[in-house]
This record gives C-alpha cells, sequence and structure tokens, in this order.
C-alpha cells in the first residue's frame, strides 16, 4: 500500500485537474478566456465533444473534415456556397488519418445527425498516414473509434500529464510555456481565438501580419525559405488499405444522399498528386466531385500564401473554395 500511494496520489490529481480537459463533463469551451496556450492538444475530442455540446441548439447540417491542412478552409468562406439554412462545423485534427475521416462520418450517421453537406480536405500525404493511437495530440475519441475504449483514452493522456513540465505547467504556467511549445506538446492560442460554436480556430490577426509585411514574417524561418523547389515524386499515395477506405466514404456520402466535395491542396514547393493517383481518386470519389489543386502552379512556388510551407492562408483557401464552384460539374443543390 505504501509503495502504491505515490501512484493513487498522481492519478487523484490527473483526476481533480483534468489538466487536458477531457475526464470531466465538456462545458463547450476549449480555450478559457486568459489562455496564452491550448490545454487540449487533441483535436478529435474537442471536436466530438463541442458537437455534442452545440447540436440539440445548433443542429448542424455541413460538416468540413481534415487535417490540420483543413483549419483555415473556413466556415464563413464555405457557407457563401450553401443555402441560407446550414449549419457548418469544423471536424479538424492533426495529423489527421483517412480512417478519422471514415469514422467521424460513421458516427455522425449512426447518431442520426442530419447531414447535407460535406467539404473533405484529403491532401498527398493523408492517403498514406498511419493511425497514431499511443500519442496524445492524435488519439481519437473513445465514441467514434472502434479500437479505443474510454480507459485506453485515459491511459494516454494519463501517461502524458506525467511529464513533469506539463505537471508544472499546472501551478507555474509562466515558467514552462514557452518550452512546452517548442517541443510541440501545447500550442499558442490562435491569433484570432477561436469560434466554438463551429469548432474553429481564427488566424486573421496573423494573416494580417504576414499580409503586411511577408519578408519580415519569413525571415524567421530560414530553412523554409531555403527549399529547394519540386523534389522527386513520391511513390503511390493510395495503397489498397486507402482505397479501401476511400470507398467506404464514397459509399456512405452516396448512400446518404449528401452534396459533397474534395479537395486537395496544395502544399509550398511539393510535387502534385500523381497522375494513377488522381485518377483513382476521381473513380472512387467522382470526377465532379474531386478538386485538385495540388498542381497549383501559383501556390506550389508562393510562399506568401502559406503560414509555414504546410497550411495555407485563409484567404487563398477561401479562393480555392470559390474556384470548387466556379468548376462543378453537377447544379449545386439548393
Amino acid at each position: 500500500m505504501l509503495a502504491l500511494t505515490p501512484v493513487i496520489a498522481y492519478v487523484g490529481l490527473y483526476l481533480v485537474m483534468d489538466p487536458f480537459k477531457v475526464v470531466h463533463r465538456y462545458n463547450g469551451i476549449s480555450v478559457e478566456p486568459g489562455d496564452t496556450l491550448e490545454r487540449i492538444p487533441n483535436k478529435r475530442y474537442v471536436a466530438v465533444e463541442g458537437l455534442k455540446y452545440y447540436n440539440d441548439s445548433l443542429h448542424y447540417d455541413s460538416f468540413i473534415f481534415g487535417s490540420s491542412l483543413s483549419s483555415n478552409f473556413s466556415v464563413d468562406a464555405w457557407k457563401k456556397h450553401l443555402p441560407d439554412t446550414a449549419s457548418v462545423y469544423h471536424f479538424t485534427a492533426g495529423a489527421e488519418p483517412l480512417e478519422g475521416i471514415r469514422d467521424e462520418l460513421r458516427y455522425l450517421f449512426d447518431n442520426h445527425v442530419n447531414v447535407r453537406h460535406v467539404m473533405l480536405v484529403m491532401e498527398e500525404e493523408m492517403y498514406r498516414r498511419g493511425t497514431r493511437y499511443e500519442e496524445m495530440p492524435y488519439v481519437p475519441h473513445y465514441d467514434v473509434s472502434p479500437k479505443i475504449t474510454w480507459l485506453d483514452f485515459q491511459r494516454v493522456h494519463f501517461n502524458a500529464f506525467r511529464d513533469p513540465d506539463i505537471l508544472l505547467y499546472q501551478f507555474f504556467p509562466s515558467l514552462v510555456a514557452s518550452k512546452l511549445v517548442e517541443d510541440g506538446k501545447m500550442q499558442t492560442v490562435p491569433s484570432g481565438g477561436r469560434n466554438e460554436l463551429a469548432n474553429e480556430d481564427l488566424e486573421n490577426v496573423l494573416d494580417s501580419i504576414i499580409i503586411s509585411d511577408p519578408d519580415k514574417y519569413f525571415s524567421t524561418m530560414p530553412w523554409l525559405v531555403e527549399m529547394q523547389p519540386l523534389p522527386d515524386p513520391m511513390p503511390l499515395s493510395i495503397d489498397a488499405k486507402a482505397e479501401a477506405t476511400l470507398r467506404e466514404i464514397a459509399d456512405m456520402l452516396n448512400e446518404h444522399h449528401v452534396d459533397y466535395l474534395v479537395i486537395v491542396p496544395p502544399r509550398f514547393r511539393t510535387q502534385p498528386l500523381l497522375p494513377l493517383d488522381h485518377a483513382l481518386l476521381c473513380e472512387i470519389m467522382g470526377e465532379e466531385h474531386v478538386n485538385d489543386f495540388s498542381g497549383d502552379s501559383t501556390l506550389i512556388h508562393d510562399l506568401h500564401s502559406y503560414y509555414d510551407g504546410l497550411h495555407i492562408l485563409t484567404y487563398r483557401c477561401s479562393e480555392l473554395i470559390d474556384r470548387c464552384y466556379e468548376n462543378r460539374r453537377l447544379p449545386h443543390l439548393k
């Protein structure tokens, strides 16, 4: 009993302090007023709990899915192309795999959520990205993934709480905040705050900084500015497993008569989706739904269109959404 006392005390501290806000009942707020760091790095958990919290009053029927690259494909930019009554929610998660999107869609349909419109932001890397069940920021919600139980989920977060810096942050946040950000264990609150109702980070302040003086902003990223253009193409991304998952996603969307579009975003100085991958994606998801911008010659080479070479500025993402609807072959369902 004496040997177990420190362990029991630490578990008790985890349950009482709830450092990642995954133990106590979710209150609809992922970033508390005055926070300088996001205390919930697990975007998957936030997305599901936020949906549960707000859906009874807001009745969501339109959803954006994707990894962090989808974050700046904003709700407001998409709503311009949706019916006036559309209620939009953003399912975004860091390093989201295809299986994550499939499981989240299945969760919505199984819980009788009225899914009418869907935007799928699927960068080339997503088709070959594996799941990361043992990492706190990426472990799926236990209500969504069939491979994760509540106990599994809490175990991963408790193991993260064992980090001395995470524990110290609960008592003396200013001492370790910078180190936690540098180590990738927490992240700064978005420059424009958050729209909790849509589960969306807002980067409008950072956008203004980049647009007004991009050279000064990118001077802090010499590795990115000096990045060599267009390395050799990657092997085919859509293997048999990815193909099967894509077909499951397409079958669900078509079975429920969902109006959907697929966006393959560009990345700075990165090869576009290979023609065979593009053809297979069009065959599975439907050519009229696929918008492949991975080969956009302007955006591939325009550093000033990105935050960091991966994530595209919000206004550029808005332009891509507009282009999707300009080029759409099927009439938009109003």
